[in-house]
């Protein structure tokens, strides 16, 4: 395009189409001349220095001559519009043509150039044109919303470049293009003409996307001095791992200030590197604390009590410095620390309670014999040796309890075993059915009940009369007491033996005779045994055929029933735990003394 002739606008395809011819301003050719800007402004300068001289000179004539100057020639001026006017037409249908097209850069142009025209048309127009300014504002519009969407593409591609730069892992570089797409679209946001060409949302979705690249960084380093510190202390590279996770630390720290809104940020991740770094502190005074356990039990298998209580003690004194020193390590554990308490007290007490067991086997086959007065120094040791296992190791978990209990009632009846026994060996008949057994003639009398429970649960009371309102399981744990006092087995009746002597004296105790309470044990005639009261007075608990079961039968009749009723023997099950008035009990004791 020569600069004296005229300029055509072509469109792009391959094939060439002309158009209305625009011949272009002084202003366009100007734009066109910008590469010899430099030298043109040299050459004004110095024009514009000898302008001035020349307008100081003739300013005060220019001023006496102000009120002559004629108005520009209407005529003139209407000239100049109507060529603005169509210069504008061309443009806008040349630019019509270059969008169709697809030369969009071309068609910005020629926009532009557009509203430059239409701004001097309004100018030169004295008057109100509503049409003029209108289509000044289309213009304008049109001028804006091209820039906010190539803004707004321009901001969309930067993005994805970004996300797949991300998803590769490569974040160099990925924070800064997502800067520029937010810069782009807070333009496309403020250079749009309408709300549909703004998107404020996404503004703050980049901000959000920029945070996170900006501590993508930070976190990729954080977990690699995690992976470093956590390798160094399986290989058990102390320092190492200890410096690594300093590392990790003030990493986490810089996040956690600097980047606090992101997922990344976390004051439990921080508190879950100090519970490692705590961890890693105690791991050698855990595995010391380990080492001497083990010492303890490998003594205690071998039956040195003494050596394996002192590792034991050693070991709980380290896990109690540990619990205090590093309270945030997983070794840090009060229950770990009561455990090994707990196992260096039971070494102590094995010996005892082992002794203790020893002796109970002696006492129970001299209160076999009748021995008392050996049984009673025996129980006076025995219950000792109990007494300080419990006291002085009160942790220990080797106490037998049922031992317990057994040399604790044995202490206490200690005085009392030679006049038990008596009365109970006095109180005996054989028991045909069963050999070498023995069963209590009578009911269990109150008195006999009351010394060895230390209770008489009876409505009826009386010392002669027999116990009632006892429940079966009442019944067991006075047998297993008197099996101590006895040192044989003591049990209740089962229904074949109390069937295979059931007899039913003239004077058994019934509805007719009883006036509905209990009397006396052992005032009623006995059997060919010498046994009493099987039928009439109480009913009896007898010993289920089966165990474990929630019934216990009864048998022999009570004062409720008529006297014609008893010579017919039956059971009826109930509950272990009813505690009937007209109930009692009697035993067999399963091997007569020596």
């Amino acid at each position: 395009m020569g600069s004296g002739g005229s300029r055509c606008v072509f469109s792009r395809p391959a094939f060439f189409r002309v158009v209305t011819p625009y011949e272009p301003t002084w202003k366009e050719r100007l734009e066109d001349a910008k590469p010899f800007a430099g030298p043109a402004a040299a050459v004004l300068l110095v024009l514009g220095v000898a302008g001035w001289a020349v307008w100081h000179e003739l300013a005060p004539r220019r001023e006496a001559r102000r009120d002559q100057i004629v108005p520009a020639d209407a005529a003139a001026r209407a000239t100049a519009l109507a060529r603005l006017s169509g210069e504008v037409d061309a443009l806008e249908k040349t630019r019509q043509r270059a969008l169709e097209t697809g030369a969009l850069g071309d068609a910005a142009r020629l926009l532009d150039r557009a509203i430059v025209k239409q701004r001097e048309r309004l100018r030169l127009d004295p008057g109100v044109n509503p049409a003029e300014t209108a289509r000044l504002a289309r213009f304008e519009a049109q001028r804006a919303g091209t820039r906010a969407s190539a803004a707004a593409a321009q901001s969309h591609a930067l993005e994805n470049e970004a996300r797949v730069a991300q998803e590769a892992g490569r974040i160099a570089g990925v924070a800064e293009k997502l800067r520029e797409a937010l810069r782009l679209q807070r333009e496309a946001n403020t250079a749009a003409a309408s709300p549909e060409g703004q998107n404020f949302p996404r503004e703050a979705q980049l901000a959000q996307a920029i945070e996170l690249a900006d501590v993508e960084p930070l976190h990729v380093a954080l977990e690699s001095a995690l992976t470093l510190a956590r390798a160094a202390a399986a290989q058990e590279h102390w320092d190492d791992a200890l410096r690594a996770f300093g590392d990790a630390r003030a990493t986490q720290i810089e996040i956690n200030r600097q980047h606090g809104t992101t997922r990344y940020a976390s004051a439990a991740a921080l508190v879950r590197i100090d519970d490692e770094v705590s961890t890693l502190q105690a791991s050698g005074l855990a595995a010391t604390i380990a080492a001497r356990e083990r010492d303890g039990d490998a003594a205690q298998a071998a039956g040195r009590a003494l050596e394996a209580a002192a590792s034991f003690a050693s070991a709980a004194d380290l896990q109690r410095q540990a619990n205090e020193k590093f309270p945030r390590s997983r070794y840090a554990s009060a229950a770990r620390a009561d455990e090994l308490s707990a196992k260096r007290d039971t070494a102590q007490a094995v010996p005892l309670i082992a002794r203790a067991a020893a002796l109970e086997l002696e006492i129970t086959r001299a209160l076999a014999r009748r021995q008392t007065v050996a049984a009673r120094e025996k129980i006076t040791e025995a219950a000792g040796l109990m007494e300080q296992a419990t006291a002085g190791f009160p942790r220990a978990r080797a106490v037998d309890r049922a031992l317990q209990v057994e040399l604790s009632f044995l202490a206490q009846q200690r005085e009392a075993l030679d006049s038990l026994q008596s009365g109970i060996f006095a109180q005996l008949a054989p028991l045909p059915p069963t050999k070498g057994a023995q069963m209590l003639k009578t009911e269990v009398a109150q008195e006999l009940y009351a010394r060895v429970m230390n209770a008489n649960p009876s409505r009826n009371a009386g010392p002669s009369l027999p116990v009632d309102s006892v429940s079966w399981l009442d019944a067991q744990e006075f047998r297993r007491r008197l099996s101590w006092v006895l040192g044989v087995r003591v049990r209740l009746p089962t229904e074949a033996e109390m069937r295979a002597v059931f007899t039913v004296a003239p004077d058994a105790w019934s509805a007719e005779t009883s006036g509905r309470r209990s009397h006396e044990a052992g005032k009623s005639a006995g059997n060919a045994s010498g046994l009493q009261d099987l039928a009439g007075n109480l009913t009896e608990w007898l010993q289920p055929a089966t165990e474990p079961s929630e019934t216990a039968p009864v048998a022999g009749g009570s004062y409720l029933d008529s006297a014609g009723s008893l010579p017919a023997f039956s059971t009826t099950p109930l509950d272990k735990r009813e505690r009937p008035r007209h109930i009692g009990f009697r035993v067999v004791v399963e091997r007569a003394p020596e």
